[in-house]
């Protein structure tokens, strides 16, 4: 055989190996990452949701609504069944539409309170679920093994149904325990 025959297969040989060993650390390394962001997810997702106190002001969307039925909206923070607090917000609305973007304007809360939001037209709603969850670092190759504690903004229960934070008209109740809203 031609000895520059042999050594273009030699040399191609040793070139195949490399990028197989290359592309097998690769993928190696994919799998392992995803194996750990799994295990991380659910290790500190469940460490993060034992905070017992929101200290964010959840964000709500209110919809389907005519502006002055909504420029003024009563919270109430509901303990054990029993008012802790309430209060009273005014708002400015300028947008055509009928919708209107805020907070929950309680500085904290245990994550175990509801908030019940009343409208002008006595429409309620009940807020609850609130929660943290992980949130895990990635880049350009997978899971780098960082994490941050993250407030699951928009993921509550309203009125019992899993939501995304937005209260339509439709969907408010037109009643409330009287005993809900009894201070004692």
């Amino acid at each position: 055989m031609n000895k520059y025959l042999k050594g273009c297969l030699i040399a191609s040989a040793v070139l195949i190996l490399i990028i197989g060993l290359i592309a097998g650390w690769f993928w190696w390394s994919m799998e392992t990452s995803h194996k750990s962001a799994g295990e991380d997810g659910i290790k500190y997702s469940k460490e993060f949701d034992s905070i017992t106190t929101i200290t964010e002001k959840p964000a709500i969307m209110l919809g389907q609504f005519r502006k002055d039925e909504i420029d003024q909206l009563k919270f109430y923070l509901i303990r054990n069944n029993e008012v802790i607090t309430d209060t009273t917000v005014h708002y400015t609305i300028t947008e055509p539409d009928k919708y209107l973007n805020t907070n929950i304007p309680f500085e904290n809360f245990k994550k175990s309170d509801s908030i019940i939001v009343e409208t002008k037209n006595k429409i309620y709603f009940t807020i609850s679920g609130f929660h943290h969850y992980a949130y895990l670092h990635y880049s350009m190759f997978g899971y780098v093994g960082n994490h941050d504690c993250r407030f699951a903004d928009g993921n509550y229960t309203v009125n019992g149904k899993n939501q995304n934070g937005t209260l339509l008209k439709k969907e408010g109740k037109s009643k409330i325990p009287l005993s809900l809203l009894n201070k004692n």
